[in-house]
């Protein structure tokens, strides 16, 4: 059941979310902020990012402000509504801001593809992968090529896995009531073949499809520090969210304004990176009549000696096949 506690708590999570004077000794804010954490952490509460403004009371002074209202979400609701975002409100004559949970999908646009380890795990994979890859006709230099067929090998793997991977909960639970239908048979009399032989298949669906399951969650949620053999769903369900919450953006702060909303925040990034990477003329050093150490010919000819094909395969072998994918999607 999902479900989120909401309201004036009259409690801050730290001094970030206090501002003002105050002749209360340090000791009691330490200890106020003490209690509410642990109510939080005690009761795995989720407290999301506020947006809009910092904080959500004002005595009126323009001086003593604090955050005491807020949304706190079960790990629940936040895996049915994973982009939940908290956001408070302008006042009027209140001194406490109205603060408003969206659970509304946004739509940033199509999502990047990425390549998942847990793509090996479906049977066949390495026959598909082969035969696939040897079809692609394409033509052009080596890096053309090479970026080309990735991009459609990609796209192949990618369909393959929705049809393998689609309604995993489902395939599992069937799997599971299957498997107890035989053994409430089992109970009365004796299975003959054919309904050992779907017990069998039962067990092993309910392995395949979950350790597939747990494989994909591993990968998504980034955990380095633990062994794929330790997969637990709810852990990494839960990092997910979590990531998938620290890594949304409300709002943007751009010339001096707050910027909100998803066009307008699309095109301030947009604009951003356009003027970072943007040529700019620039004056260069001259480097004559410099003199600088040189190497002997035999470096010299080390340093433009073509790559053996045993060197590249050493390098790419001794990369972390579970890092976080490139640009394009693809990790080794």
């Amino acid at each position: 059941m999902a479900w989120c506690v909401v309201g004036d708590f009259n409690a801050v999570r730290g001094s970030e979310e206090r501002s003002g004077r105050s002749n209360n000794p340090i000791q009691n804010f330490v200890a106020e902020y003490s209690d509410f954490n642990s109510f939080i952490d005690n009761n795995f509460l989720i407290d999301l990012p506020l947006g809009g403004r910092k904080f959500t009371w004002y005595r009126g002074d323009g001086i003593t402000m604090s955050r005491l209202d807020r949304f706190l979400l079960s790990k629940s609701w936040i895996s049915r509504f994973p982009n939940s975002i908290q956001e408070a409100l302008p006042r009027t004559l209140s001194d406490h801001c109205p603060v408003q949970l969206s659970i509304d999908e946004l739509n940033w646009g199509p999502k990047p593809q990425r390549m998942l380890k847990c793509w090996v795990d479906i049977q066949g994979y390495h026959d598909f992968v082969k035969e696939r890859w040897s079809s692609f006709q394409v033509h052009g230099w080596s890096g053309h090529i090479l970026k080309t067929k990735l991009k459609f090998i990609k796209a192949e793997l990618r369909n393959r896995h929705f049809n393998h991977t689609a309604n995993l909960d489902g395939k599992i639970r069937d799997a599971k009531n299957r498997l107890e239908e035989f053994d409430v048979i089992g109970e009365t009399r004796r299975l003959d073949t054919n309904e050992e032989l779907e017990l069998h298949s039962a067990q092993a669906n309910i392995v395949s499809f979950s350790k597939l399951q747990a494989s994909m969650l591993w990968q998504k949620s980034r955990v380095n520090w633990l062994k794929e053999g330790d997969a637990n769903s709810k852990f990494f369900q839960g990092l997910m969210s979590s990531r998938r919450q620290s890594n949304t953006i409300i709002s943007l702060q751009a010339g001096g304004r707050v910027v909100e909303g998803v066009e307008e925040v699309r095109w301030e990034v947009f604009q951003h990176f356009c003027n970072h990477f943007r040529k700019q003329t620039v004056t260069r050093p001259d480097m004559q009549g410099l003199n600088f150490k040189t190497i002997s010919e035999d470096n010299s000819a080390e340093l433009v000696k073509p790559f053996l094909l045993d060197e590249i395969k050493a390098a790419v072998w001794d990369c972390d096949s579970y890092k976080s994918p490139g640009p394009d999607g693809v990790n080794i």
